[in-house]
């Protein structure tokens, strides 16, 4: 069944930024403006994940990865240790909400298709979003962390405040250019930070550097905790990643 209000960034996810009124502050940069809102209501695009070539039930595969992701991200939050199926089920959130992250500006992008019918018959068609996604999973040169292995990597929450997060929220980080990925970060809240593999620098600069790559690399939503988002920066940043 077709949902009408799909999340670029999930829900359940973003909650744990919300006040005690579930508001959050939201920067929606392909608008170029920032507000508060309820996380409910947050990053919501219209039918985001309904494909309208491909017969696949996006929605459903989406669900069910928060379904069995959030349980384990909660329980990362309260300190609690994962069992190995809880890993990889996070591991799917991650790979899910960087997938997401890719084409989080393109919901009203539209790409021309020919489709081979059944017995050989050749329609035009246009691929909406959910349909890229769709196909992009097929894509060999685009990441996918549940072929890293991370389960097995070491795991650690760093207590870090005053983090935002994004459609661009899960980074990887290389020891130099070109090497393979050592580590992964992603904010659990506003004060954990998810950090699987190598030990980043535990200093006040990459704390700071965090948040400007958090930001940097979303490219349409920002979330923060209510009051921590400055909703006149909004126009600015947006102006310039066109005119870039």
């Amino acid at each position: 069944m077709a949902v009408k209000n799909a999340h670029m960034v999930s829900k359940s996810y973003i909650r744990a930024w919300a006040d005690e009124r579930n508001v959050v502050d939201v920067i929606d940069l392909q608008h170029g403006r920032g507000y508060p809102s309820s996380y409910m209501s947050a990053t919501v695009v219209s039918y985001g994940y309904e494909p309208e070539v491909l017969t696949r039930d996006l929605e459903r595969d989406y669900g069910r990865i928060e379904d069995r992701g959030i349980p384990a991200i909660v329980k990362l939050r309260k300190g609690y240790t994962l069992t190995a199926v809880e890993r990889s089920a996070v591991v799917a959130f991650l790979d899910m909400h960087l997938d997401r992250g890719r084409y989080a500006d393109q919901t009203k992008v539209r790409v021309p298709a020919l489709v081979v019918k059944s017995g050989g018959r050749i329609e035009h068609a246009e691929l909406n979003l959910a349909d890229r996604l769709l196909l992009s999973q097929s894509i060999r040169d685009v990441l996918r962390l549940t072929t890293l292995g991370l389960e097995q990597w070491p795991w650690q929450i760093r207590e870090v405040n005053g983090l935002i997060t994004g459609d661009g929220a899960v980074l990887v980080w290389r020891s130099t250019d070109g090497a393979d990925i050592s580590t992964v970060t992603f904010p659990l809240s506003p004060t954990q930070l998810l950090v699987i593999g190598q030990n980043p620098p535990d200093d006040v600069r990459f704390k700071l550097l965090l948040n400007v790559l958090h930001a940097e690399k979303s490219r349409r939503w920002i979330v923060g905790a209510r009051g921590t988002l400055n909703f006149n920066h909004a126009a600015v940043i947006a102006a310039g990643r066109v005119q870039g």
